[in-house]
């Protein structure tokens, strides 16, 4: 058996790591950037500071700032439009996940003829994009910086597909998310927490993965509580940014598994963040998962911050973890999905989606109808 670590863009990281934004463009002899964005990062200082170094380094910018949540495919035909029309030869994906991942989608497009649809798919492929990337993330969550996915909504089926692209660099700054509100820290840290914990545990595992996932659940579980409640505190805001890098690159090539697919279907329907759909979704996944890795588990679990025996089962490890992220659930007061409105007849309805899902075969344990109904339920009724 073999394994495959890759990854598929050049860190720059540290505090103030943005300035360098124009220099890097213009090593890569690019003319014309366009920023790929959303208001709200157009409404902080972040979009002009990027502007003004890029214009320093003697590069055109245009500005595409139309990004969604969960972004739609139309959204990225749009971008990719203008992309076109202004003759750009670089994007820069400027924010969230969601940023991130519609810059990524534009160069498909700038790469390829056609629509969005005919690359974005529910078992994604790979395109050998041509237009560089660069990704600076503003939360400490996603880790699409250093992945190879973008992830992109079908409005029209209720469901969240993909491609896989090239980028070329990544400037993960972590003053940037110190303006993060507090609901944005909590969910894009369990986001980050979910990456890592599903990357140890998928079938493609491998030995980097697990040296990274290790490494950024040690950091959320000491940081994220703390970067939540002191927003300017600049270790824990490293530290975070850091273990969402990290995260990212855990599961860059295991892919995530039954976690993320029912936090899909969450998303899908109930259109609530994707961090936020990651976090209340992960304990169902690790009890489910820990008889079938419980090697995995105990490392998690010690990494996590539990006092383990080492003779713990499987089934009372996956207790004990998803015990311990409830906890810091409850700390950065993430609402349970009742408090949140939605109904449980709903969320077990969505057992089709996570069947479905391509993710779910990335899991260690088979998921039937049965057990994803199982995980749903578990989902709804045990964080309340």
């Amino acid at each position: 058996m073999y394994h495959q670590f890759s990854h598929s863009a050049s860190v720059v990281f540290g505090w103030g790591a943005f300035s360098v934004l124009g220099e890097k463009v213009s090593e890569l002899d690019c003319k014309k950037a366009m920023i790929v964005t959303d208001k709200g990062v157009e409404s902080t200082d972040t979009l002009a500071k990027a502007v003004k170094s890029l214009q320093d380094a003697g590069v055109n910018v245009v500005v595409f700032n139309e990004v969604l949540s969960d972004p739609p495919i139309d959204i990225v035909d749009k971008g990719g439009a203008f992309a076109k029309s202004e003759g750009v030869d670089c994007l820069i994906g400027i924010g969230g996940g969601s940023s991130m991942d519609t810059a990524k989608a534009i160069s498909v497009l700038l790469t390829m003829p056609g629509t969005a649809k005919d690359y974005i798919l529910s078992k994604p492929i790979y395109i050998n994009t041509k237009t560089p990337v660069i990704l600076v993330p503003t939360t400490a969550g996603t880790g699409s910086e250093v992945t190879k996915v973008a992830i992109i909504s079908r409005p029209e089926i209720n469901a969240k597909w993909s491609v896989f692209v090239n980028t070329t660099y990544a400037i993960v700054d972590p003053e940037l998310t110190v303006s993060l509100p507090k609901a944005a820290t909590a969910n894009t840290g369990l986001d980050a927490l979910s990456h890592a914990i599903e990357g140890m545990t998928t079938i493609m595992w491998g030995p980097h993965s697990d040296v990274f996932g290790e490494s950024a659940i040690r950091k959320i579980s000491k940081n994220l509580v703390t970067a939540y409640n002191e927003p300017d505190n600049k270790q824990a805001r490293t530290e975070m940014m850091l273990a969402a890098n990290f995260a990212g690159f855990a599961f860059n090539d295991p892919i995530t598994h039954v976690g993320h697919a029912a936090a899909d279907a969450l998303s899908g329907h109930f259109h609530t963040p994707h961090g936020y759909n990651c976090g209340v979704c992960l304990p169902a996944a690790v009890k489910v998962i820990a008889p079938a890795v419980p090697e995995k588990m105990h490392v998690i679990g010690c990494a996590i911050g539990l006092e383990l025996r080492g003779s713990e089962s499987g089934e009372e490890l996956g207790r004990l973890v998803s015990g311990k992220i409830y906890d810091i659930m409850r700390a950065v007061h993430i609402k349970p999905l009742k408090e949140m409105g939605f109904r449980r007849e709903d969320v077990l309805s969505f057992v089709p989606d996570v069947v479905s899902s391509h993710l779910s075969s990335y899991c260690p344990v088979k998921i039937t109808p049965e057990v994803a109904h199982g995980i749903l339920e578990d989902i709804y009724d045990s964080y309340q």
